[in-house]
């Protein structure tokens, strides 16, 4: 009701087990996927559901992935892509090379643990939801730490696992 159906892309082909998807320009849509098991990919499509390949795949190397859980994308629509089970956050540019990579695990400033939910800010720089650390980190898109807050608990500015985080126009 108010809502009219527009289509229908990707079915299984490549949207099997969906964790994400992100809209480009021109036509563009990446969608993460997560493997029943561990690992996963980016299967890239537009809107004339014409498949564009595959970006990265299974694994722990660079471009790889055990379990992703969320991307974004930048101005230059560059993705960044979250793995919990890695602890990492992985780059790519809009056809799929992979850029980059940052991230170490532990539960320090600036490290992370079973990092899930990704979100840019105004100023550019990235959110982070930290969920076995149960809080929420600020970095710049190369990885450098900025701050953050929260701990374990129920109360204001406490979490358990956060999962997810979207930060509006006004930080």
């Amino acid at each position: 009701a108010g809502f009219p159906y527009y289509a229908c892309l990707g079915m299984r082909r490549v949207t099997s087990s969906a964790m994400d998807i992100v809209v480009g320009d021109e036509g563009r849509l990446w969608v993460l996927n997560r493997s029943d098991g561990a690992g996963g990919d980016i299967r890239r499509i537009n809107w004339d559901d014409e498949d564009l390949g595959t970006i990265a795949g299974s694994g722990s190397g660079d471009g790889q992935f055990t379990w992703p859980v969320q991307m974004v994308r930048d101005d230059d629509e560059n993705l960044y892509v979250t793995d919990e089970a890695l602890h990492r956050i992985s780059v790519f540019d809009r056809e799929g090379k992979f850029l980059s990579k940052w991230g170490v695990h532990g539960s320090g400033d600036g490290e992370i643990d079973r990092p899930s939910g990704i979100s840019f800010d105004p100023d550019g720089n990235l959110w982070i939801a930290d969920g076995l650390n149960h809080r929420l980190q600020k970095f710049t898109k190369d990885g450098r730490h900025l701050g953050g807050f929260g701990t374990y608990g129920k109360g204001q500015g406490e979490f358990d696992m956060p999962w997810g985080i979207e930060v509006d126009e006004r930080g």
